[in-house]
């Protein structure tokens, strides 16, 4: 894969192109930012490491210009700083840096992000080239009965691999999700992070749109939420709900430019034992907290979707997760899910279904909710994915 180094210092430059060049990789050089972006029309660049503090242009402008630039396809940033407070990281990351990485970094810690950046790289150029092969099998069916939406399932199977595969990591709080991905690429995306110390993060999000453009959003997040560690993630990851979905507000946001894309999301964590929480939505369905006998408690709707405007204010609710109770985060995909008949499955009647299988283990649960979506839903396509994801505090 071919990476650009930009850096001032010719003697750094130099070493880097030399170690990526052991690793395999072609590579180009810059000496600031300004020069770098010469090179950014080169359709065969996906890969950019940049120093911070440069001349004419440093790492921090280079980054939202490449955010900035009309490219169909991914550039991931790996910037290299001396500086080192959590400040300074999360402005790099605002400004567009898929990683910062503190200097004097470890070479195989800078080697292991490559090769993080070389699989997002891959996983998108495969789904654009599927993408582009459906498209074309598409304009063979008879009478173009798809009407020019094309059914994406291996678009589909790719971004499942970026849902939940380690229940383990959550114990002793149990997991159970339920993802049913539309006809075409739609931006439902769910985890569950192990930040150590006893504290489990989750998060459900939902990406305006849909096609390529949405599923290449999606793998970004994802690797924004699940995959920076080189530089303590945990720390950042760990802090107030609120404070982690302002960051990705202020990482979609383009200041000057008309909101294409947004995000409804809600990011929480939680202590594994005692169950204490705290959780920030932002424009995304209040989550529910599901009783042992049955009880259901909705919390209230949160701040704006992130990727609208800058200034969005969001705030933290606190929740307590008691032995046998369950905490259910889902999208709009499953109460929007119409019938024959055009009428959506509805808050209501999901309530009921929550309360019906609130002592039913949590795999039965998601299974119940999605063979009673199939059966409203019928011979209907699904408009927009269906997902779920519950934690669940065990009886003591």
């Amino acid at each position: 894969m071919k990476i650009m180094v930009v850096d001032d210092a010719q003697d750094y430059r130099e070493s880097l192109t030399e170690l990526f060049r052991l690793w395999g990789h072609v590579v180009v050089e810059a000496g600031n930012g300004a020069e770098a972006l010469t090179h950014l029309a080169d359709p065969d660049l996906h890969i950019v490491v940049s120093d911070w503090m440069m001349p004419e242009m440093d790492g921090i402008d280079l980054c939202r210009a490449i955010r900035s630039a009309c490219r169909d396809d991914y550039v991931y940033v790996i910037l290299l700083t001396g500086k080192t407070s959590r400040e300074d990281i999360i402005h790099g990351l605002n400004a567009g840096a898929d990683e910062v990485l503190c200097k004097p970094f470890d070479f195989q810690i800078l080697l292991g992000r490559i090769q993080v950046a070389e699989r997002i790289i891959g996983m998108t150029m495969r789904l654009v080239e599927q993408n582009r092969q459906l498209m074309d099998a598409s304009k063979d069916l008879p009478g173009n009965c798809n009407h020019g939406t094309p059914v994406l399932s291996p678009a589909a199977r790719i971004k499942e691999q970026l849902l939940p595969c380690n229940k383990a990591s959550a114990l002793p709080i149990n997991t159970a999700w339920m993802f049913n991905p539309s006809a075409t690429v739609t931006g439902d995306l769910f985890n569950f992070i192990d930040l150590g110390e006893e504290v489990l993060g989750f998060y459900q999000l939902d990406i305006s749109g849909q096609g390529i453009p949405v599923a290449m959003l999606s793998i970004c997040l994802c690797n924004t939420l699940t995959s920076c560690q080189a530089f303590d993630n945990n720390k950042y990851l760990r802090s107030d709900p609120s404070t982690v979905v302002s960051n990705i507000n202020r990482q979609l946001v383009v200041p000057g430019q008309k909101c294409n894309q947004y995000i409804t999301m809600v990011y929480g964590t939680v202590n594994k034992h005692s169950g204490e929480g705290r959780l920030c939505i932002a424009g995304h369905p209040p989550p529910f907290t599901v009783l042992p006998d049955g009880g259901i408690n909705r919390m209230k709707p949160g701040g704006m979707p992130a990727g609208m405007f800058a200034d969005s204010g969001y705030s933290d609710i606190s929740f307590q997760l008691r032995p046998g109770e369950r905490l259910v985060l889902y999208s709009d995909g499953i109460t929007n899910c119409v019938n024959e008949k055009n009428l959506p499955f509805g808050l209501e009647q999901f309530q009921e279904l929550l309360a019906d299988t609130a002592t039913a283990p949590l795999n039965s649960m998601t299974e119940t909710l999605e063979q009673r979506l199939g059966e409203w839903r019928g011979s209907a396509v699904p408009g927009d994915d269906m997902s779920m994801l519950v934690l669940e505090r065990p009886h003591a």
